[in-house]
C-alpha cells in the first residue's frame, strides 16, 4: 500500500507539473497586438511637461504642506516636471514712475500671520517669486515662461486691468515693460526661457485680459517687441497665440482660435520669423449654449501648420475643463487621451497643464488643495499626466510605430533619447489585451520596465524579459495607462 500510495502521489505531481506548463498562456500564446518602434521615423523634439500656478500662486504660498505640493509637481518622486508658467502681472506698474518689481519683498512670513487670509495683490505676487525660486533652485527647472494678461491698467484703451486694449501710443512701452520683466527676473536668477505678451488674446474676460486682432499682434511683435529684444539681447522667447480653443470649425469662433490667430499672424506677418518664436495654444473647448449649430462646436487637435512648416515649436500653455471634480481613473483615461492626440495629431513640442495645484471643486487643476490649507490629494489625471512627465526626457524625440491589428481603444506613442525609449500606451477598453513590443528589427535590446496606471495603481513598476523572437510580451491591464522604458544596446 505504501508503495501505490507513493506511485500515485509522484504522479499526481508530475500530472500537476505537466499540465501546468501546457496551461501556460502568458509563455505560449500570441499576442493579439504588435507594437514596433521605427526608430528612424523622426517627429517631433520634446520641450517637456509642466504647469502654471498664474493666478493661484498665492494659495499655494498660503498652504501649510507648500513644498510637499512643489515636491508632487517637481521632484523625482513627483511629476518631474520642468516648465513653469508665471503671470507679468499688470500692478508691477501701477503709473508711469513705477519701476519695482518687487523681488526685494519678503517671503519667509509665518504661515498663521494675518498676511495670509484673504486675496491680494502683494500675496500673490509674493507667491509667484517664492515657487519660482524653489522650483529653480530645488527643483532645477529649466523653462520658466511668463505670460501677461494684461498691460498695466494706465496703458490701456479703458483704463483698466479687464477687457479693453493696448493702447497704440503706448507699444513702445509696453514692449520696455516686458523687457525690463525679463531683465529684472533674470537679476534673481529667475531667466525666463519665454514671454507671451496676450493671454488669450481674442477674449475678453472679466479677469485681468486685453483684447488683440492676429494683425495688431503681428504688428505688435514685429515693430515693437521683436526689434526691442533683439536691440536689448534678450534671449527669451517669444510666445505669441494661446488662445482659448486649440481650433474651431465654425468661423464665428475664429476670434478664439489659437489655428487662426497663428495662421493669419504667419501668412500677413512673415517677417516675424526673424524671432525667436513659439506658437501657443490652449486646449479648452465651445459650451453648448455657443450660438452656432451642433456640429460647429468642434474644436479640433490638429498641427498648428504655418508653425510647424516654419519649424516653429508649438506648445500647448494651457487646458483644464470645469466639469464637478473628478479623480476616478475615467477622468484620467480622458485626459490621457487627450494628452496623447495633442502629442500625436497636433505635434506639440510641449504640454502644460492649468493649474498644477488649488482650492477647486471641478477638473481645474491636478492637485486639489483642501480649505484648510494643510491638506491635499491627487487626482487620477495627475497619475496619468506622470505616465508622460516622469519617462519621457527633455529633448527627447517622438518616433513612428507600426502597429499590427490596431484598435482604436488602445493608443500608443513612442519615444527616443539617444539608446533609450520611451513607450506610452493607453487603454481605454474594459479589457487585458496581450501585446508584443519590439524596440528594434534586431531584438537587441535588454530590459524593458513598466509602469502602471489604473484605479489602484500608480507607476507600479514590473520588469520583462526579451524572448527568442526579440519581442517582450506584456499584458495591457483594461482602464489604464501604462509607460514602458527601456534601452538598446
Amino acid at each position: 500500500m505504501k508503495i501505490h500510495r507513493y506511485l500515485f502521489l509522484s504522479f499526481s505531481f508530475l500530472t500537476l507539473i505537466i499540465s501546468g506548463c501546457i496551461g501556460d498562456k502568458e509563455t505560449n500564446e500570441q499576442p493579439e497586438i504588435s507594437i514596433q518602434l521605427l526608430w528612424n521615423d523622426i517627429k517631433q523634439p520634446i520641450d517637456g511637461f509642466g504647469v502654471a500656478q498664474a493666478g493661484w500662486a498665492d494659495e499655494l504660498y498660503s498652504h501649510k504642506n507648500r513644498e510637499k505640493v512643489m515636491d508632487e509637481m517637481f521632484s523625482p518622486d513627483g511629476l518631474r516636471l520642468n516648465i513653469l508658467r508665471g503671470e507679468i502681472f499688470p500692478h508691477y506698474r501701477e503709473n508711469k514712475n513705477d519701476k519695482d518689481f518687487n523681488l526685494t519683498d519678503d517671503l519667509e512670513i509665518d504661515l498663521d500671520d494675518p498676511f495670509f487670509e484673504g486675496k491680494s495683490d502683494d500675496r500673490l505676487r509674493r507667491g509667484q517669486l517664492w515657487l519660482t525660486l524653489l522650483a529653480k533652485n530645488k527643483y532645477h527647472v529649466d523653462k520658466l515662461f511668463f505670460s501677461a494678461w494684461s498691460a498695466p491698467a494706465y496703458m490701456k484703451t479703458n483704463g483698466k486691468v479687464s477687457q479693453g486694449e493696448l493702447k497704440p501710443e503706448c507699444y513702445q512701452e509696453y514692449a520696455d515693460y516686458l523687457a525690463s520683466f525679463y531683465k529684472a527676473y533674470t537679476s534673481v536668477g529667475l531667466e525666463p526661457y519665454a514671454l507671451s505678451p496676450s493671454n488669450e488674446p481674442g477674449y475678453a474676460a472679466p479677469w485681468n485680459s486685453s483684447l488683440w486682432t492676429p494683425e495688431k499682434m503681428g504688428e505688435f511683435i514685429t515693430r515693437y517687441l521683436g526689434p526691442t529684444f533683439k536691440r536689448m539681447q534678450i534671449p527669451a522667447r517669444i510666445i505669441f497665440g494661446e488662445n482659448p480653443l486649440w481650433s474651431a470649425v465654425s468661423p464665428q469662433a475664429d476670434f478664439a482660435s489659437s489655428l487662426y490667430f497663428t495662421n493669419t499672424i504667419l501668412e500677413k506677418y512673415p517677417e516675424i520669423k526673424d524671432f525667436n518664436l513659439i506658437a501657443a495654444g490652449h486646449g479648452y473647448t465651445l459650451p453648448d449654449s455657443y450660438p452656432a449649430p451642433k456640429d460647429s462646436l468642434l474644436t479640433p487637435i490638429v498641427p498648428l501648420e504655418l508653425a510647424e512648416k516654419n519649424n516653429i515649436p508649438v506648445w500647448v500653455t494651457e487646458i483644464s475643463d470645469i466639469n464637478p471634480l473628478d479623480t476616478t481613473i475615467n477622468d484620467g483615461l480622458k485626459w490621457a487621451s487627450t494628452y496623447h492626440a495633442f502629442l500625436t495629431e497636433a505635434n506639440a513640442n510641449a504640454f502644460i497643464w492649468w493649474a498644477g495645484a488649488m482650492p477647486t471643486s471641478n477638473n481645474e487643476s491636478l492637485i486639489v488643495l483642501n480649505s484648510d490649507r494643510v491638506g491635499y490629494s491627487l487626482t487620477k489625471r495627475y497619475e496619468t499626466f506622470g505616465n508622460y512627465t516622469r519617462y519621457i526626457a527633455t529633448g527627447s524625440l517622438r518616433i513612428g510605430t507600426q502597429i499590427s491589428n490596431p484598435t482604436d481603444s488602445l493608443l500608443v506613442s513612442a519615444y527616443k533619447n539617444e539608446k533609450n525609449y520611451t513607450i506610452v500606451v493607453v487603454n481605454n477598453s474594459s479589457r487585458s489585451i496581450r501585446t508584443g513590443i519590439k524596440p528594434t528589427e534586431t531584438g537587441d535590446s535588454g530590459t524593458l520596465i513598466s509602469y502602471l496606471t489604473d484605479e489602484n495603481n500608480r507607476w507600479s513598476p514590473q520588469n520583462y524579459s526579451i524572448d527568442k523572437k526579440g519581442q517582450y510580451i506584456v499584458n495591457i491591464p483594461a482602464k489604464c495607462v501604462m509607460t514602458f522604458t527601456g534601452s538598446i544596446k
